[in-house]
């Protein structure tokens, strides 16, 4: 009785705010969006049923802010949150849809600004449990802050030769696993 209890006590803890109907699921298509202030990444799974939101903050030249907004949105939800963005920001430029991607690889910083890489094209190239695996084919690596709070070392020889000494061809894998595949 006393270790169901702690059992119990643990995957509550764990899975504290876990929505587990959606943490079966992978989202598969990301877009990224921009604001002054602000990027959106939206992604979705592939059932475009559940569809969630990360926000990144480009206001803050040499530190890193991201927030996951807890929310599990429709495609109708999505959009409208899109138009109230879009709306809300006019006056300093509105919302662009920068690209469309299939993951973030990550953040990385050299001398000062944050670049987001993420993976824009991938190549199936098998399977593994009926699990698709894919190869990166193609990346992007965009700066997180807005260009008008960006010091003069992001545009430095220095920054530029951190960033190329730093691009290596290696070779990058995907694999959707949900959390169901885990367990």
């Amino acid at each position: 009785m006393v270790e169901e209890e702690e059992v119990a006590m643990e995957n509550q803890v764990v899975n504290e705010g876990v929505d587990f109907k959606f943490s079966s699921c992978s989202l598969q298509n990301f877009n990224l969006y921009e604001t002054h202030s602000k990027y959106y990444i939206i992604g979705r799974d592939k059932s475009r049923s559940h569809w969630k939101v990360l926000k990144i903050d480009r206001l803050e030249p040499s530190e890193l802010n991201i927030t996951e907004d807890p929310t599990i949105f429709s495609e109708i939800e999505c959009i409208d949150l899109l138009n109230r963005i879009r709306e809300g920001n006019k006056s300093t430029g509105g919302l662009k849809c920068v690209t469309t991607c299939y993951g973030i690889i990550g953040f990385v910083k050299f001398l000062e600004p944050y670049y987001m890489m993420l993976i824009t094209k991938r190549r199936k190239i098998g399977t593994i449990c009926g699990h698709a695996i894919y190869a990166v084919t193609k990346s992007e690596m965009i700066p997180v802050p807005h260009a008008t709070v960006q010091s003069k070392v992001a545009y430095s020889s220095d920054e530029n030769r951190s960033l190329v000494n730093s691009v290596c061809n290696c070779n990058m894998y995907m694999v959707h696993i949900t959390r169901r595949d885990i367990s």
